[in-house]
């Protein structure tokens, strides 16, 4: 590596951990998040036995269970109710893939995307010295398909912007809900840290004993 591109390796990696201490804490959110709305749906469920009561001689449920949020004594006669919701639908949303889990999704990706288009592509287009539109990697791409999907489209990825994706169409379905499963999140989080690695290695892919990209499920970058 001439002394040039070494330089150019070496202002780069300090964006590239930042980037990379970013993910990590998205995944943190992510896991604690889901730990958060199964913790809600497993109080709400042990709840509706006590509530609910057989009406008359019939095993009937009984009048709807409501699940009052709020952040104030319910005793209160002044109480204000954050939210007033039926306990299936509260267990529901809180159900693995439910609807909390997804808005969580949407809005990592959304972030995700925007922390790299605004903050750091901007950063390594000056470290080489060309436009942001110039550094293109395969995965933050495919985020930028996906993000446009969630906040224009209402999540719903048509069958023209499925075609776009280049690496995470497995992922997906086209013509159908933007919906990630535990797992398909956890594979999401490895394509981005993949297209990191994909950043170094245009300056080390070349050198004895570096990996493929595909390879790479995980990042970290030594301060020194």
């Amino acid at each position: 590596m001439d002394p040039a591109t070494f330089e150019k390796a070496k202002a780069e990696l300090p964006i590239l951990r930042r980037f990379i201490d970013f993910v990590n804490r998205q995944i943190g959110v992510y896991c604690d998040a889901l730990a958060s709305f199964k913790g809600n749906k497993v109080r709400i469920e042990r709840q509706i036995p006590r509530a609910q009561q057989p009406a008359g001689r019939r095993i009937e449920q009984g009048r709807p269970v409501i699940v009052w949020a709020s952040v104030e004594d319910p005793a209160s006669p002044d109480v204000i109710h954050q939210r007033i919701i039926r306990a299936d639908e509260f267990v529901a949303v809180n159900s693995e893939a439910g609807f909390n889990e997804q808005q969580v999704c949407w809005a990592i990706i959304v972030f995700t995307f925007a922390y790299w288009d605004e903050e750091l592509r901007p950063q390594i287009a000056r470290v080489r010295g060309v436009t942001p539109n110039q550094v293109m990697i395969d995965e933050l791409g495919d985020l930028r398909i996906l993000r446009k999907s969630i906040v224009h489209d209402g999540g719903h990825l048509s069958r023209a912007e499925h075609a776009k994706l280049k690496v995470m169409s497995n992922l997906c379905k086209p013509d159908a809900p933007i919906r990630f499963t535990h797992d398909e999140m956890h594979n999401l989080f490895v394509h981005i840290k993949q297209g990191i690695g994909r950043l170094i290695l245009e300056y080390t892919g070349g050198a004895p004993g570096a990996p493929q990209a595909p390879e790479i499920v995980g990042i970290a970058i030594e301060n020194p």
